[in-house]
């Protein structure tokens, strides 16, 4: 997912979630970055093997389109998640451990 992209996203959540719902969208939000991080990373050193000895081109490219299958996946789950916290109900806490 683009960085700009996913910023975005994010940034629709609301304020009010908690922590667990934070932990959650945290982890997500870390999986997609750590993706896109390694699909550049990727891309990166196959070119470097077309251009020349080392590591092989195919175990790059093999990965590359691994990488990029998964991406798609973990893009949709944050997304998903994304919309499943703009639903989700307000809870009022007033420090009692009771919900309003």
């Amino acid at each position: 997912m683009n960085p700009h992209r996913l910023q975005s996203l994010v940034a629709t959540v609301p304020d009010w979630i908690g922590p667990e719902q934070r932990g959650r969208l945290d982890a997500h939000v870390e999986a997609v970055d750590a993706c896109q991080a390694r699909v550049v990373e990727i891309k990166q050193a196959l070119r470097s093997a077309l251009g020349g000895p080392g590591r092989s081109a195919l175990d790059l490219a093999c990965e590359l389109d691994s990488l990029e299958r998964v991406q798609e996946r973990v893009d949709s789950w944050l997304t998903a998640l994304v919309e499943e916290l703009n639903r989700s109900p307000s809870e009022v806490s007033y420090g009692d451990g009771v919900p309003a």
